[in-house]
């Protein structure tokens, strides 16, 4: 981890809030995110009132898409700043991450249209999930674990974090993807150092790859 940086504990079902200041390249878009993880729980109704048309007016980038209310699933969370915080409309941010959004981003559409499709985030950060807690996991036909680090209510609006022990019975899983809700028998960390892994259920919800390492243990075995 890096000097300048954020740890935040009791995470289980914090809410947070997120923003993409998106630049136009030759084939796609590139993000600069703005997460309020490590300024409070984002306030719902100051995060929806945010305007992100006059956000892109002021800041000079082609567009800012404001990705839906959403809530962190580890226990801890150790995260790199990479560049300043920032205030909009009101409401405390830090700059957490820069990447390439998914080839065929539509900001008209949420994160279930890349369902169960990967991309890569670049970050540098440490998610810890306590000994004895629930962890929920996807597994695919490669065999890779995925660990839920969000869910969101966006998509299914009565979805809560006591109800994610019977999400894969609301999803639509591809053939040979599985859902699983493991309680831990130890801690689970999963530390990234450049870049993350990372994809969208058909329910918004996020998750993380064990992948190159990453994690200290894989829950899923």
């Amino acid at each position: 981890m890096g000097e300048t940086r954020i740890r935040v504990e009791g995470m289980r079902a914090y809410p947070q809030g997120e923003l993409f200041f998106l630049t136009k390249t030759a084939d796609g878009f590139d993000a600069l995110v703005y997460n309020t993880t490590g300024c409070g729980p984002c306030p719902d109704e100051e995060f929806a009132a945010i305007d992100v048309e006059q956000l892109a007016a002021e800041h000079g980038c082609d567009l800012v898409w404001k990705n839906p209310r959403r809530f962190w699933m580890m226990d801890v969370l150790t995260i790199d700043l990479v560049g300043e915080p920032a205030t909009f409309g009101g409401v405390p941010f830090n700059l957490v991450a820069k990447m390439r959004m998914p080839a065929g981003f539509d900001p008209g559409r949420d994160q279930s249209a890349f369902a169960f499709h990967r991309t890569q985030i670049h970050r540098v950060s440490l998610y810890e999930f306590a000994a004895g807690r629930p962890v929920h996991l996807l597994r695919d036909p490669d065999g890779i674990t995925w660990v839920m680090q969000t869910f969101t209510d966006h998509v299914a609006h009565d979805l809560t974090a006591s109800g994610l022990s019977d999400l894969g019975s609301r999803l639509a899983l591809p053939e040979g993807w599985q859902f699983r809700t493991v309680t831990l028998p130890q801690g689970l960390a999963i530390t990234t150092t450049g870049v993350a892994n990372i994809l969208p259920d058909d329910l918004a919800n996020m998750y993380q790859g064990l992948i190159d390492g990453v994690g200290n243990l894989d829950p899923w075995r």
